[in-house]
């Protein structure tokens, strides 16, 4: 059996995404938005009278969650400049080439001044398996059925959901559109792993999803045999097979030549030894006789 490796798309909430819906590991499907916006300051008071006046009459009629999510993010304005530069270059009129200087001359004062956020907006429905009821509770489906039949229900729940968001947002003056797989996978896959400065648009297809985003390093470690333990012993223990023909004579501490110096110091030592040494006295019974 092969070691089961930990990934950190075990712990996401997110199950798949198909069909522009994103399938939640708890049951659910959610329907993401994304919609534009409009400055209310630039509005005169009558305009913003009529804008209150609809987002309210927007809130009453809804009769499902729906869910609001605004996303900054520090934004990357490096092509708008380029773009600016290009057409400073085109522009053969030179009172207009003056004013695109001017321009850029403004934006990137601002830049260093203050910090510039792309915000997008997003609108997001959900469905419940609840809301079909307890029907098919006790029936056994494999797990594709199950996925493909909640997969159609939500489908059914959620289109006049959407519709009904659309047209209301409409007299807004804001312009509404359900995102497509591709688009919902780069959003997840922008907010798990954001650029380190400014934004960047990630191009993934549909298949790339299922596999880990963070490829699985760690493997649960398998316990050693007996016999594998005794071999890597025996192993450590045996002496290596080419240990004989590493083995060279060592040479000599003392060469030939200090060798025989030093036999002829100790012989004259020895003979010194000999006449340096008292004669021995006789005893007195020897001298008697």
């Amino acid at each position: 059996m092969a070691p089961k490796k930990a990934s950190t798309q075990e712990h996401l909430d997110i199950e798949d995404i198909t069909d522009d819906l994103v399938i939640l590991k708890t049951g659910w499907v959610a329907q993401v938005l994304s919609t534009t916006a409009i400055n209310f300051d630039l509005l005169s008071e009558a305009e913003q009278d009529a804008t209150i006046y609809a987002y309210g009459a927007f809130l009453n009629s809804l009769t499902f969650p729906l869910q609001v999510l605004i996303r900054s993010k520090k934004a990357d304005i490096t092509s708008y400049f380029q773009s600016l530069e290009e057409a400073q270059r085109t522009q053969p009129n030179p009172d207009l080439k003056r004013q695109i200087q001017k321009y850029q001359e403004f934006i990137q004062a601002t830049v260093q001044q203050k910090t510039v956020l792309d915000k997008r907006f997003y609108l997001i429905i959900t469905y419940s398996p609840l809301e079909i009821g307890f029907k098919g509770v006790g029936q056994k489906k494999n797990q594709t059925a199950a996925k493909a039949s909640l997969i159609a229900a939500a489908k059914t729940a959620l289109a006049p959901k959407r519709d009904h968001v659309v047209k209301q947002t409409a007299r807004l003056g804001i312009n509404t559109r359900q995102l497509t797989s591709q688009e919902l996978i780069e959003l997840f896959y922008d907010i798990y792993n954001p650029a380190p400065t400014g934004t960047q648009r990630v191009l993934l297809d549909s298949e790339s999803y299922t596999t880990p985003m963070v490829e699985p390093a760690i493997a649960n470690p398998t316990p050693a045999s007996e016999k594998t333990v005794e071999a890597e012993l025996m192993n450590i223990n045996r002496p290596p097979a080419n240990l004989e023909a590493d083995l060279t004579p060592v040479p000599p501490l003392v060469s030939n030549s200090q060798s025989e110096a030093l036999r002829s110091l100790q012989a004259a030592t020895a003979k010194a030894a000999q006449f340096a040494s008292p004669a021995p006295v006789p005893k007195p019974e020897e001298e008697n006789r």
